[in-house]
């Protein structure tokens, strides 16, 4: 088993903490005592998930809680970073016969899908994702109302770049209890992906719009794909805010972080020599949203999970994908019945994994679970990282992996800091990723 030393530098002295990742256990080397005594939380029955792969495919079952429909791949951007650059081939055509398909699809939907908790769709979200989810809006709209109807309890979501949203949209969104996830990365909008609509007079009407409609009932929210220019969450959180008109407060962000899907995204991959000087980075902007509001980002919940598998010993084994599509409750299904990868891919990219029509027959034999990256079995952060992205392999793989190596390291080291008023300053290890690597500088020591 994997086992590390993090060096934590404090006013005077600096001590040693003993780390393993696969069993959860974090002990002071000099006295042996936990590092984290009680973060009050309780065990768990968290259970062993499958450690998948071509050769070990994953299942799909009835008992779905997560479900995301792929609309179709169309969409008026060309983002630089975007997962579905190489794919895009999809034709405006695919936009047109949506709304035929939907009455089909929802008709069969009980033979693959046992209705949630109670039959009502209680405990399931579903997701409308795209290319641009909006120029689907007439099949979304058919579908949700469908949905709305026969599964009153379900959470139902939709992705969209937020510059097609218009007054009837955001109405029938409210009626229809639709969170709306608009993705907008702040002060690099312009730059990565096309106009700001905020800055387009009849876009942004639609936007203010949709927030003053939707932001009472809890239902809109904003989402950034953050990279090494552009990773302060605070800094995206007030440009939207003040493109909003409204307090900080408000604005609802959560993010993604940028990873290579293709040449293009292997351009927002960290340079190594920047490693360090972006964990300083990362770590001094995260420490500045401390305490964490839980409207800003997802660091408050990483380091609360991070906090609740040491004290409870998590184990490696039940630890899925940080994405949970390798789960057999998470399904991906375009409009035709074909159960992909994830909704990010299309079953002429070689990711269609079956159709739910034989539900039974479904293998997810295009990923991997990260037990089996020969990376993340000697890795420090895997309990935060989980394993990035499940289906990419070779170079995209190795970027997509250092990529969230960082972003781990900064979260480790927040978490230390909160817990100890000390800083992690050193790694060392047998192998840290690769057997090459057996000490790793991390934040820089206080002078």
């Amino acid at each position: 088993m994997p086992q590390f030393k993090l060096y934590l530098e404090g006013k005077s002295d600096t001590r040693l903490a003993i780390y393993d990742p696969l069993t959860s256990s974090l002990t002071w080397e000099d006295s042996n005592e936990a590092v984290i005594i009680d973060q009050s939380m309780v065990p768990t029955n968290d259970r062993p998930v499958a450690a998948i792969s071509p050769t070990a495919p994953g299942i799909k079952t009835r008992a779905l809680r997560k479900i995301k429909i792929q609309m179709g791949f169309a969409c008026n951007y060309s983002c630089n970073y975007c997962s579905q650059n190489n794919q895009r081939p999809e034709s405006q055509e695919s936009i047109r016969v949506s709304s035929d398909k939907v009455e089909v699809f929802f008709s069969e939907m009980p033979t693959w899908f046992d209705g949630g908790d109670t039959g009502d769709g209680a405990g399931v979200n579903l997701e409308f994702w795209g290319g641009e989810t909006l120029l689907y809006w007439k099949a979304v709209l058919q579908l949700a109302t469908l949905l709305r109807g026969r599964y009153p309890q379900m959470e139902l979501a939709l992705f969209t770049n937020g510059s097609m949203v218009t007054k009837e949209m955001a109405d029938a969104a409210s009626i229809l209890r639709i969170h709306f996830i608009v993705s907008h990365d702040g002060p690099t909008f312009s730059e990565d992906r096309a106009k700001d609509p905020f800055d387009i007079p009849q876009q942004a009407q639609g936007l203010h719009y949709l927030f003053r409609r939707l932001s009472p009932l809890n239902l809109i929210s904003f989402n950034a794909t953050v990279s090494p220019k552009n990773y302060s969450v605070r800094k995206i959180r007030h440009y939207i805010a003040d493109k909003l008109g409204v307090p900080e407060k408000e604005v609802i962000l959560t993010y993604d972080l940028a990873t290579p899907y293709d040449d293009q995204g292997l351009t927002y991959v960290a340079e190594a020599s920047n490693r360090r000087k972006l964990t300083q980075g990362l770590f001094e902007d995260m420490l500045g949203l401390y305490p964490f509001d839980i409207n800003v980002g997802m660091t408050g919940l990483h380091l609360q999970d991070f906090f609740r598998s040491v004290t409870t010993g998590r184990s490696g084994d039940v630890v899925g994908q940080k994405c949970s599509m390798d789960l057999p409750s998470s399904l991906a299904v375009d409009l035709d019945g074909n159960a992909l990868t994830c909704q990010n891919v299309t079953e002429k990219g070689g990711h269609k994994i079956g159709e739910v029509k034989d539900l039974g027959a479904v293998r997810l034999n295009t990923a991997y679970h990260w037990s089996n990256r020969k990376e993340c079995g000697s890795c420090p952060v895997v309990q935060i990282c989980k394993g990035s992205c499940m289906f990419l392999t070779d170079k995209l793989w190795e970027g997509a992996c250092n990529q969230h190596f960082i972003w781990g390291t900064a979260h480790l080291a927040l978490a230390l800091y909160l817990q100890t008023n000390r800083r992690l300053v050193k790694i060392e290890g047998d192998a840290i990723r690769s057997t090459d690597v057996r000490q790793l500088a991390v934040l820089e020591a206080k002078s």
